[in-house]
């Protein structure tokens, strides 16, 4: 069919181009990086040091009569705890072919700038829950390897199925300097919100004396709502993921897959350089204040007709005290119990 002046529309349209919209859209997200909430503080040297309180000196009060000799005694020790900063890095050539050849609309550095800081953001988030010094040797101690010290105690409680709100208010017991939030995959946390909305408890089909008054909800500073049990807040997160049950136990690094267990943190926060007790991050270069990494910039790289970027980050997380960290871990994707 003639279009005007051209035999089709298909001739009509080699004269003309599409629309390119500056920059890219993004559709690989992950909410609530731990990085956004976890404080920071910068670190002297290449570790960082401090002692935690070991023993207590009730057993050395004593009771004495009147007229009696006093003996002196002495039994204070502590555990003093070292962590190390590690270093992680990402770093790309800018050839200087694409501007100048293939000029767009696009800033060709900016772009690459901007992937580049994703990149290192999301995987800080990803290392500061997945990574363990024990079996990386150039990793840090994440959340998961962190928790495992304290297995089989109440600070680390294995569920081993569907969900349980006890073992939260036996760990939330355990954690004696309180809980800032729990970070929650979303998957257990639709099963939260589930089992006080639309499912119920499996308990009260047969138990009419369970009570649905534990899980509140509320809206956070962005306006959106908030579940609460306990009154401790869920921060929900993609960072959470499926992982393989009976790993980082203790005897080896807990590991991703898609064997459809999950696990949950409470955590308390703290800076440790001021003399707190709870979670903080260390990093290690003046140059990174105010973010994770530092920038170096390479205008000429030797044997390439190209700049390049680097971005460096020297951190490492730190808990001050075993009591602002608690885990329940191999939790299954089923209707959470009593």
């Amino acid at each position: 069919m003639a279009i005007g002046h051209w035999d089709n529309i298909a001739e009509c349209q080699k004269l003309t181009q599409s629309q390119l919209i500056p920059g890219v859209v993004e559709e690989d997200i992950y909410r609530n990086n731990l990085l956004d909430r976890i404080p920071v503080a910068q670190a002297a040297g290449k570790s960082i040091k401090w002692n935690r309180e070991k023993s207590v000196a009730d057993d050395d009060i004593a009771n004495i009569d009147i007229g009696q000799q006093l003996a002196w005694s002495a039994s204070m020790d502590y555990e003093q705890m070292e962590v190390e900063l590690k270093r992680k890095y990402i770093q790309r050539i800018l050839d200087h072919f694409v501007p100048d050849v293939y000029g767009t609309i696009n800033n060709y550095e900016a772009q690459v700038l901007w992937e580049m800081k994703k990149a290192i953001t999301r995987r800080l988030g990803n290392d500061l829950i997945y990574d363990d010094l024990t079996y990386g040797t150039k990793e840090f101690d994440g959340l998961h390897a962190l928790a495992a010290v304290q297995t089989g105690t109440s600070l680390d409680i294995e569920q081993s199925g569907a969900l349980s709100l006890a073992n939260l208010r036996i760990q939330h017991d355990a954690m004696k300097y309180g809980i800032d939030f729990a970070y929650v995959p979303y998957i257990v946390a639709r099963r939260i919100d589930a089992a006080y909305q639309e499912a119920g408890f499996a308990q009260l089909a047969y138990n009419s004396a369970g009570t649905m008054g534990q899980i509140s909800y509320g809206v956070d500073d962005a306006g959106k709502r908030i579940t609460y049990f306990d009154g401790v807040p869920f921060l929900r997160t993609d960072f959470l993921v499926s992982e393989t049950a009976d790993t980082g136990e203790g005897s080896d690094a807990r590991a991703k897959s898609a064997a459809a267990t999950y696990s949950i943190f409470n955590i308390k926060f703290g800076d440790v350089f001021a003399g707190n007790p709870g979670l903080c991050l260390g990093f290690g270069n003046t140059q990174m204040l105010g973010q994770f990494y530092k920038i170096i910039p390479f205008d000429e790289l030797e044997d390439f007709d190209a700049g390049g970027i680097r971005l460096v980050s020297y951190i490492s997380p730190l808990l001050g005290s075993k009591l602002c960290l608690g885990r329940v871990y191999d939790i299954t994707d089923a209707a959470i119990v009593y």
